[in-house]
């Protein structure tokens, strides 16, 4: 008698099971790391914010060997740059009247002196806060030209 070999019931239903099995993990990865991208793209659009405001204020602090008035939400510099932060009704940070920033939870400027090798280096800290859905926070630690 000739057997016919073939695909039973039961073996059907095996695979469908590991078949389903498989799918669902593999939804469930997908799933996890497109929720994840979404958090990494919204925190790219706020960290530019503070890349802009490096990029001016870095150029200021290379060109400048000292300030003349520090607040905790102004800087002029000796060269008569100034930078301000507004917390209302923006909540911005303006370089010279010109608008830089946006989405600025807070904006702290310190100024602080430096002994090293007896040469005086006048230190500036920046504290920001960018917001988003959640805090993007940065202290920063800037050097006047000192030489």
């Amino acid at each position: 008698m000739k057997q016919e070999k073939g695909i039973t019931l039961t073996s059907l239903i095996i695979y469908m099971i590991l078949l389903t099995f498989a799918i669902s993990m593999l939804a469930v990865i997908s799933d996890m790391f497109f929720s994840n991208t979404k958090y990494i793209t919204e925190s790219g659009k706020y960290i530019s914010e503070f890349n802009k405001f490096n990029m001016y204020f870095i150029e200021d602090v290379k060109n400048n060997n000292n300030t003349y008035e520090v607040t905790n939400h102004q800087i002029i510099f000796e060269d008569g740059t100034i930078y301000t932060y507004y917390e209302a009704p923006d909540n911005s940070i303006y370089r010279n009247k010109v608008k830089i920033c946006n989405n600025i939870a807070y904006c702290k400027f310190t100024k602080t002196e430096q002994k090293q090798n007896n040469i005086t280096k006048n230190l500036i800290q920046v504290q920001m806060a960018i917001k988003s859905s959640k805090l993007f926070e940065v202290k920063n630690e800037y050097v006047l030209r000192y030489w």
